[in-house]
């Protein structure tokens, strides 16, 4: 399986794909979520009264105005890189991830190599869990690239607006890396197990994106008051992948959590082995042409 997977490794490093799929993310993370904003705050008008406004409230209005600006701009400190980029894991990682996730199996299918490489010494399954750890490994290192990305913006905020330079705390950092990278293996593996059921990379895409961005939403918001229907909803990969994020979040909650976030983990792993084993016993029995 070492040997399958440093191939795999190679593969993805030299595939154009998985470097562009990363840069998108992190240029949305840097221009949208820092720059954009440290932009738009620092270069705020002031704001107009009405004629015959008292000073007094002018005057109330203006610190008012100054403190929100304060406290959407210490946001952006690296201190807060944790809440300020976890929700975007479920958001924009997770489409992107199940593309990749995608790709890596379903182009073997396109090229015909997976029969080149069953010729060879490795077994099939050593095969398929050898690109499913490369798959592990370059989530990995794309969540540390993300955070890290997102850390140096926030170091440049922070000396542009003259603040001190605070790191996240460790342990919240080193908790947010493992759950974000959990949040993007279960959309990687659902995007490996839909293009080895379908042999077919663009139909997995389709279909994984039309669920992600779409499908899960509308069942989420169909008005049912049913008990049975919203507990089963609460099991659904994208609510737990959104409810594990968001624990990380310390505003923007206005109602607690339906699920915490122990178990959104549970349930995501669950979702990562079932994706992983399905696919694995679909990879093994089927023929691959």
């Amino acid at each position: 399986m070492l040997v399958s997977l440093g191939a795999e490794l190679l593969k993805l490093r030299k595939r154009v794909s998985t470097w562009v799929l990363g840069l998108i993310w992190l240029a949305v993370i840097i221009l949208l979520n820092y720059a954009l904003i440290y932009v738009l705050l620092s270069n705020a008008p002031p704001p107009t009264f009405p004629a015959g406004t008292p000073k007094a409230q002018q005057e109330q209005l203006q610190e008012q105005q100054e403190q929100y600006e304060e406290q959407q701009l210490a946001f952006l400190y690296p201190e807060k890189v944790v809440p300020n980029l976890t929700p975007g894991f479920p958001n924009l990682g997770a489409p992107i991830v199940l593309i990749l996730g995608a790709l890596a199996v379903g182009s073997e299918y396109s090229w015909s190599t997976f029969k080149t490489v069953l010729t060879q010494r490795p077994s099939r399954l050593a095969v398929f869990f050898g690109k499913l750890l490369a798959l592990g490994v370059v989530l990995a290192l794309l969540v540390v690239l993300i955070f890290v990305a997102g850390a140096a913006s926030g170091y440049v905020v922070a000396g542009l607006s003259g603040e001190p330079l605070t790191g996240p705390p460790a342990g919240e950092l080193i908790r947010a890396l493992g759950a974000g990278w959990l949040i993007l293996a279960v959309w990687a593996t659902l995007g490996a197990l839909l293009a080895t059921l379908l042999r077919s990379t663009a139909l997995a895409v389709g279909i994984g994106l039309v669920y992600s961005l779409g499908l899960e939403s509308i069942i989420t918001n169909l008005p049912i008051q049913n008990e049975a229907y919203r507990d089963v909803i609460g099991f659904l990969p994208g609510q737990n992948s959104t409810f594990l994020a968001e624990s990380f979040s310390k505003q923007g909650l206005t109602s607690p959590q339906p699920v915490d976030a122990t178990q959104a983990t549970f349930v995501l792993l669950a979702y990562t082995t079932a994706f992983v084993l399905l696919a694995a016993l679909v990879f093994r029995r089927r023929d691959v042409t």
